[in-house]
């Protein structure tokens, strides 16, 4: 029997532990497999070097749950080490015995400390048995005669095997999301509020049907795909009853982790306070929907299946100013959803006409987003590469991050090569690493060339921190703590010694040159893929690959890791300060001058004789930034395209030259004008290779276009600026468009110009309870008044959009809900915008060009009384006149420009 493994855990039958795998055969059918036999163990490491027979014959008779101890030989977690050390393999009756003996057995006379004693049961199975989430297995199967699941088959099997496959088995997919009658139009709440509709969308489709809308009423000709249940019991208890029928593999919603399904749960505890019994089973194994508090967030998970909640997933991968189902849908998917206000719902469910119907296909189309937001986006193909290459479940994934999957890949590899791992540290080790860490420094950052400059190559390092521990061979294994090597010793810039992959090559170095090949490999089947959903197979998988490539690093200096190295970490980084001031030196003093002749670029020194056809082509690196190094190239012809990517070949190839293997310099991109502001501040207007053609787009980095605490005009305001700018060259412009918006804001007419007030919305995520903020702030002042005027409140997670109105209160006063200024004409601050919202982020901007922020704040009403001041007016005057007639004192060799043209600053 082959199915893909979509879930694991193990219950106790006859008093030992049974894993169970979960997952869904090619042939469509759902199963359960047991796999009894497996035990539970955890290692310790005794501090006598002798009677390791005592010390085991001790631990035998002292805990009543230890099955048997074994004497093994394993390597300690970090630190180089020539030979293994004695250590016991604890072997318990339960699962549940390993956290309920691992302090008495750290503290026990003899032992020194322990290992591995908080790894699932169910993840320790699949990492000793080299099974992965997500991926094929083969088992040797026999049918279990007490088939009690909720699954097709129920199986038992002692052998299990990973099968190579790439293709996914026919997986269900159920999406659903709740109503709830909102008492005189406030919130809901499950001690109060009904559920009166639940509707349900699949994929494929369930008896024939894409959606069902479940009524918790009675009504006359409901329409198609509408089951009238006449009440509230009636309408869960059918919910379930489809739910099990159905057998989803992936149950998806929006925000169904932290409203719907805790709703349910609550509903559910409340009807049965009253006598009424809903069966609210939905895992494979039986076990009814529950739901577990941790802080603000609710963790949901259903045996046998994987809940995959669209919003907490969007928020990851979208950056959008507000997650409501409306914009996300409209944004993301180009789909409307209805609108039925909570004010409007007690009206609406009452109703038994045109009313009812309406408020049936809003409910219907809300479960219906919810699954083209899982599928369309395909928001789970990212999470199911990452499952089958770190080996973690893909539930685990979905809540974790990316920790467990480091730990887990570091796991499977550790235990290959003989080392341990160490339990995650506790709070106390915790605070010390992290007042330790406060030494961590990060990567070089060079100081801009600030202005706006043409025809700048961007070179990148391919996955650079990666490969600086695998070209220096650093990792815990590879440190030297406990013993000193015999060969050579690598010595990062940092301090603190490593040993040379010739005596010993570091496990985490061969994990990231796996990962690394894998990857290429995947880049390359790209390109041959045969189906689109081949390519997407591929794509996710390179990108899982790249994620977990570029988590190492990290991982290295988070202090909640189980394995934690500050010199790692700072070994890592310093290796990458060095690398690119070494990257500057070569571009600037060995390099410096590049000449193309006929379609190829050639240094000084390889040319013996000029040629009238030559380009001479000066370089400066212009900016860089941990993995990046910007090159400006300089010539007195005009240089095209094709000619800088020559430049930036070969600067990229000497460069790479110069490093060890696998470090490399990649050619990116060309910025054909670059405006730099500050560290980490720039705009660029890139020219990136698409195969034999060129695609453009402007580049953003540290700019209130990209920031979400800025209104939507500021973004706006600012993308049109820079357009201007970098691609038409044009300042003057530029300031004309930033005078037309500020005249548009100045005069503000609410009645005339509603669409200004979205323009306007500003926004601020609702992350913890109201009690729990310290100082009063805008978004929560709007929470007040919306719960004020209609009992409702968002929810916590949501973003709060709101507008500044006018008026002499305090600023966190005047904060308001955007609707309610809409309805009801209230005046804007506008001063507020102008001078804090627009003007400041458009000024840093157009200060390169010395314009003036009172050059930019007009209007039309009041002419003359915002034009420029006169020192203003002259400077910029004579600076574009300078520009525009290319000065020769723009050209002094002393004080080279970046261009001989209108850009040079």
């Amino acid at each position: 029997m082959n199915f893909q493994l979509l879930d694991a855990d193990y219950i106790r039958k006859d008093n030992s532990p049974i894993i169970r795998l979960f997952g869904r055969g090619d042939d469509g059918r759902s199963i359960c497999c047991l796999v009894p036999g497996f035990e539970p163990y955890f290692y310790a490491r005794p501090s006598t070097v002798n009677s390791h027979d005592e010390l085991i014959r001790a631990l035998e008779q002292n805990f009543n749950s230890i099955k048997r101890v074994e004497l093994v030989e394993k390597f300690e977690p970090v630190g180089y080490q020539k030979s293994r050390k004695k250590m016991l393999k604890i072997v318990t009756y339960d699962p549940q015995n390993v956290p309920e003996i691992r302090d008495d057995v750290v503290s026990f006379p003899g032992i020194e400390e322990v290992y591995e004693t908080d790894i699932l049961f169910r993840n320790r199975y699949l990492v000793d048995q080299g099974i992965h989430g997500m991926k094929w297995v083969h088992a040797d199967t026999s049918s279990d005669i007490d088939h009690s699941m909720d699954c097709d088959e129920l199986v038992t099997s002692t052998r299990i095997e990973e099968v190579d496959r790439i293709d996914s088995a026919p997986l269900r997919h159920f999406a659903f999301d709740i109503e709830c009658l909102p008492i005189n139009g406030g919130m809901p709440v499950p001690e109060q509020s009904p559920v009166i509709m639940i509707s349900l969308s699949f994929e494929p489709e369930f008896r024939g049907m894409k959606s069902i809308v479940l009524l918790g009423r009675s009504l006359d000709d409901a329409g198609d795909g509408v089951e009238v249940l006449g009440d509230e019991p009636a309408l869960l208890n059918r919910f379930f009853e489809i739910f099990r029928e159905y057998d989803p593999d992936v149950v998806t919603g929006y925000n169904i982790n932290d409203f719907d399904i805790p709703y349910i749960v609550d509903r559910i505890k409340t009807l049965q306070s009253s006598g009424i019994t809903i069966n609210s089973a939905c895992g494979r194994d039986g076990r009814p929907l529950d739901y577990r508090k941790i802080g603000i967030r609710s963790m949901v998970s259903i045996t046998g299946r994987i809940v995959a909640d669209s919003l907490p997933i969007i928020r990851q991968q979208f950056s959008l100013k507000r997650y409501n189902l409306q914009t996300v849908s409209r944004e993301l998917l180009d789909m409307e959803k209805l609108d039925v206000s909570p004010q409007q719902m007690e009206e609406y469910w009452l109703d038994s006409g045109e009313k009812i119907r309406k408020f049936i296909d809003y409910a219907r189309r809300d479960s219906e987003l919810a699954m083209e937001l899982l599928l369309k986006l395909r928001l789970l193909d990212k999470f199911v590469a990452l499952a089958q290459i770190s080996g973690s479940l893909p539930q685990e994934i979905l809540e974790g991050g990316q920790t467990s999957m480091v730990e887990n890949l570091l796991l499977r590899e550790f235990r290959k090569h003989d080392y341990v791992l160490p339990p995650r540290p506790d709070e106390n080790i915790v605070s010390s690493r992290n007042r330790e860490s406060e030494g961590l420094k990060g990567g070089e950052v060079l100081e801009p060339k600030k202005g706006l400059l043409e025809k700048v190559v961007i070179l990148d390092y391919k996955s650079l921190y990666p490969t600086i521990m695998m070209a220096h061979n650093l990792c815990y294994t590879t440190v030297i703590d406990i013993e000193r090597p015999d060969g050579n010793i690598i010595k990062p810039p940092s301090g603190g010694e490593f040993v040379s992959a010739e005596v010993f090559r570091g496990i985490v170095p061969s994990i990231l040159e796996n990962l690394l090949n894998r990857r290429t490999e995947t880049k390359g089947l790209m390109k041959g893929a045969k189906t689109e959903d081949e390519y997407r197979v591929y794509d996710a998988t390179q990108l899982a690959l790249k994620i977990l490539l570029n988590s190492f690093y990290g991982y290295s200096g988070y202090t909640r890791a189980r394995l934690y190295s500050l010199a790692l970490a700072n070994a890592v980084t310093s290796f990458g300060r060095e690398n690119i001031l070494k990257t500057r030196s070569v571009v600037e003093k060995e390099i410096e001058t590049v000449i193309l002749r006929e379609g190829k670029a050639y240094l000084k020194e390889e040319v013996t004789s000029k040629d009238t056809d030559d380009v001479i082509v000066k370089l400066s690196v212009v900016y860089g930034d941990t993995d990046s190094v910007f090159v400006q190239c300089s010539s007195e012809t005009n240089l095209e395209l094709e000619d800088v990517e020559l430049v930036g070949n070969r600067i990229a190839g000497i460069v790479s030259h110069s490093l060890p293997d696998p470090m490399e310099l990649e050619f990116e991109s060309i910025a054909e004008r670059a405006l730099f502001i500050a560290k980490k501040r720039y705009a660029l207007w890139m020219f990136e290779r698409s195969g034999t053609e060129w695609s453009e787009s402007i580049k953003v980095k540290g700019m209130e276009t990209v920031r979400r605490d800025w209104c939507e005009l500021t973004s706006r305001t600012l993308n049109s600026v820079l357009e201007l700018i970098l691609k038409e060259g044009d300042v003057e412009k530029a300031m004309e468009y930033v005078r037309g918006v500020v005249d548009r804001v100045r005069n503000i007419d609410v009645a005339n110009d509603p669409e200004i007030i979205d323009d306007l919305v500003l926004t601020r995520m609702y992350s913890k309870s109201m009690g729990s903020y310290k100082n009063k702030q805008p978004h929560l002042t709007v929470i007040e008044k919306m719960k004020k005027r209609t009992g409702a409140a968002p929810s916590i997670g949501e973003r709060i959009p709101f507008v500044i109105v006018a008026g002499k209160d305090l600023f966190v006063n005047r904060a308001e809900d955007p609707d309610y200024v809409r309805q009801n004409n209230i005046s804007l601050d506008v001063d507020y915008y102008i001078k804090k919202q627009i003007l400041p982020p458009v000024s840093r901007i157009l200060s390169a060009f010395g314009v003036d922020e009172a050059a930019l704040d007009y209007d039309s009403k009041q002419k003359g009384l915002f034009e420029f001041s006169p020192s203003s007016e002259k400077k910029l005057s004579d600076q574009l006149q300078r520009r525009k007639k290319g000065t020769a004192e723009d050209h002094d060799s002393g004080n080279r420009k970046s261009q001989s043209s209108l850009f040079d600053f």
